[in-house]
């Protein structure tokens, strides 16, 4: 399918009580843009969710111009940044987190991606650990990082979520062999990172999308908040578009995990598996759903039973049993959304 150029790339980003870290990465995209290709527009919408997320003032010294959207609570990443989508003018969008910093000119590839591959609805720009690789380094397979402490090169592509992906991970099978043969699989770790290929699944932290395609599908489905797996379900319904590309001309680093640790263990798990049963109760069929929360009792409560026996917890073990029983409850059935 023929499409025009891109002529204009928004960089939207939504921000909780990061208004220092979104000032940084504003900082590094005003520099990539110095070096962007001649003709290229480059714009920005910044969201805050609720206090001391965003400072206009601030925001449109470093970037003029810069469109800046003040919620006074926080909304969740997906109704924001759908808010941002809307007030954005480019015929891309790209979703970056605050803690992300772009390396060099980021735009240009995006643009030119784009414009050589029309099919593409999505190109996923390259992640790398915020101290760590440097950006071109690392490109062919190697192993993957433990679950408890994922590197970027682990935790930015996957395949889309499907029982035997639960069932290794709910199960523990992937923290007692995380370089296995199907969760490499399922994080298209024997891939070449220095070239282009399609992917089912990349992290909403930085993602570039054709804003007709974001449009056609209704945007973020605003029923995942307030984050979490809003990304995944974006993904899986970009696929009736076309192809979402990695794209490894286009580097970021990235930090993450900042909005898990600010709400606490035993706040953000229940979260994100309220969030992971709404996934499969818009994508799986009954069976799967069902199998979906017999798995996830049975993930929570082996946990439960090894937390005294495990040497060094990552969490307190007090927080952690909290979090634990916490999602055994809505596994059960009780509370959360489904």
């Amino acid at each position: 399918m023929s499409r025009p150029a891109v002529e204009e790339i928004t960089a939207v980003l939504v921000s909780w009580q990061d208004a220092d870290e979104l000032e940084e990465s504003l900082k590094s995209l005003a520099q990539s843009r110095r070096l962007a290709r001649a003709g290229l527009r480059v714009s920005v919408v910044a969201v805050g969710n609720g206090p001391d997320s965003v400072r206009p003032v601030r925001i449109r010294e470093i970037w003029p111009g810069a469109t800046v959207i003040e919620n006074t609570e926080n909304r969740g990443f997906g109704p924001a940044a759908n808010q941002g989508a809307a007030a954005a003018a480019g015929d891309v969008l790209l979703f970056l987190n605050p803690d992300t910093r772009a390396e060099g000119d980021v735009f240009t590839p995006l643009a030119e991606g784009f414009d050589e591959r029309s099919e593409a609805v999505a190109l996923a720009p390259r992640l790398v650990d915020a101290c760590g690789d440097p950006p071109l380094a690392g490109a062919g397979p190697r192993a993957l990082a433990p679950p408890a402490g994922e590197d970027q090169f682990t935790f930015q592509l996957r395949r889309l979520p499907r029982l035997s992906s639960d069932v290794r991970e709910l199960l523990l099978w992937d923290h007692l062999r995380p370089d296995g043969a199907g969760r490499r699989r399922a994080r298209y770790a024997d891939e070449n990172r220095a070239h282009p290929f399609p992917v089912e699944q990349a992290a909403g932290a930085a993602l570039a999308v054709r804003a007709d395609a974001f449009r056609a599908i209704g945007g973020f489905d605003e029923s995942f908040v307030p984050a979490w797996f809003e990304d995944v379900d974006l993904c899986a319904r970009l696929a009736s578009r076309g192809p979402i590309l990695y794209w490894p001309l286009s580097v970021f680093r990235h930090a993450g995990g900042a909005s898990s640790q600010r709400l606490g263990y035993d706040r953000f798990l229940p979260i994100l598996y309220a969030n992971a049963l709404r996934y499969r109760a818009k994508h799986y069929g009954r069976p799967a759903r069902i199998a979906y929360r017999a798995l996830l009792a049975a993930g929570m409560a082996l946990r439960l039973a090894a937390l005294p026996f495990r040497g060094r917890t990552p969490r307190p073990r007090g927080e952690a049993a909290r979090a634990y029983l916490a999602v055994l409850r809505l596994a059960a059935g009780f509370g959360g959304r489904s």
